[in-house]
């Protein structure tokens, strides 16, 4: 029920742009469709289906993929939308921003697999190896972790050569979203 209750929050508080800002209905109601998609059974919703339904068993790369698409990809892919939608972006630099905000998204989710079996238990807040524990397939189990690190490095650069080509940013937020990429993609907890 608290996930429940977190996902309605969002669109009680998203909702609320509309008192706020009425003279942009226009953005506001393009930004709720994406919060909608992405949260909902085709994004956020689905892959945790999916990934419950998987768990236990070895899935191979392309449902492990859609798991992470979904679940991991997809809210990440929801909050830089949003933010370029409000922002004014034209809808060409839309599409770039939720590319970027995919490739890091699935790099967030391959470094956590990576730090599942090599950070720091304290500042992760959880025990390591609990994904093993819990029968997960991850990409450090169907890979190893030097070709996950090389996934996360690959998807990573993806992420920086697509910013480069978006047009409405500035090079002050450029530089800004590579700093977040790189925080993302490279934590360490």
């Amino acid at each position: 029920l608290a996930g429940d209750a977190l996902l309605n929050y969002a669109f009680e508080t998203a909702f609320r742009a509309f008192e706020t800002a009425p003279q942009e209905s226009l953005k506001i109601g393009r930004a709720l469709s994406v919060l909608g998609r992405k949260a909902g059974v085709y994004g956020m919703i689905g892959g945790q289906v999916i990934d419950v339904k998987e768990t236990g068993h070895a899935v191979p790369k392309d449902v492990l993929d859609t798991i992470y698409e979904l679940k991991t990809g997809a809210l990440i892919e929801c909050a830089m939308m949003i933010g370029a939608i409000l922002g004014g972006a034209e809808e060409e630099d839309v599409r770039k921003v939720e590319k970027i905000a995919h490739y890091v998204g699935i790099a967030f989710q391959i470094q956590d697999d990576i730090l599942d079996c090599t950070g720091d238990a304290a500042l992760l807040g959880k025990p390591l190896n609990s994904d093993e524990k819990n029968g997960k397939t991850t990409y450090v189990t169907l890979f190893g972790i030097d070709t996950a690190r090389a996934e996360v490095e690959r998807l990573s650069e993806n992420a920086r050569h697509t910013l480069e080509n978006v047009d409405s940013a500035d090079e002050n937020e450029k530089k800004f979203l590579l700093w977040l990429i790189e925080s993302l993609v490279k934590r360490m907890y």
